[in-house]
């Protein structure tokens, strides 16, 4: 970074940098590759978005968003980076929606995502969970399934063991040329938000050094008492 009047060691102003807005945004990148590796985009059919892959903007609390202008002032190179990003994740929701809605356009799929629903609700116990109920709205949460490449549902919902016993039958469905787009535009938001994370880190990294600070602030050192007063016996 160059500037035009250079920060003294210890500087609040790099202080606040790197707390309020290196620091959460690292933390968002590195927690949304690992999400995007696995193919979850956390998309929504309620909210039709990615719903854990938010704008930069987003990712700061909104009281430190001057500090994030103030950021941006010093190297305006990465407003063009951040944008870049959230672009790449309006992309990548609009081909999630996509692939979801030519899996709901399909006869096959609604065809297939029925005869499984039949199989079910014959066969399952009197403790298993009636699927009657949402029958309608099953083949949108296999297609929501299949839009985040969930591989299994938390024992508590409603769809855990049907996808638990179905769910692999309909992987094929990620084969479709609807989905090679969903899959190519994960990928580019994944390369474009590792690049700038690795640059963030080495930002973060360049100004502990060059102004003397730690990486995350330190909490108050606590203090106790040698010899603590007993504690009442009641």
């Amino acid at each position: 970074m160059n500037f035009a009047v250079k920060p003294e060691k210890g500087s609040e102003r790099v202080k606040a940098w790197t707390y309020a807005i290196l620091n959460p945004l690292i933390d968002t990148l590195r927690r949304e590759a690992a999400q995007l590796k696995v193919g979850n985009l956390s998309w929504r059919l309620h909210s039709k978005r990615c719903e854990y892959l938010r704008p930069v903007e987003e990712t700061i609390d909104p009281s430190h968003l001057p500090i994030l202008e103030d950021l941006l002032a010093e190297d305006p190179s990465f407003r063009e980076r951040f944008a870049e990003r959230d672009l790449a994740i309006v992309k990548l929701g609009e081909a999630a929606a996509a692939f979801f809605r030519s899996l709901l356009q399909s006869d096959l799929f609604k065809n297939d995502v029925a005869q499984c629903l039949h199989q079910y609700q014959t066969t399952i116990g009197p403790n298993e969970a009636d699927l009657a109920d949402i029958a309608a709205k099953v083949p949108e949460y296999v297609a929501e399934n299949l839009v985040n490449n969930i591989t299994s549902v938390p024992r508590h919902h409603t769809m855990h063991l049907f996808w638990q016993r179905f769910g692999p039958e309909f992987s094929n469905y990620r084969n479709r040329e609807t989905f090679s787009v969903t899959e190519a535009a994960c990928v580019n938001l994944l390369g474009i938000s590792e690049r700038l994370r690795v640059d963030l880190e080495s930002l973060r990294l360049s100004l502990c050094r060059d102004y003397d600070i730690p990486a995350a602030p330190l909490d108050p050192i606590r203090s106790f008492p040698e010899n603590p007063a007993p504690r009442p016996r009641w």
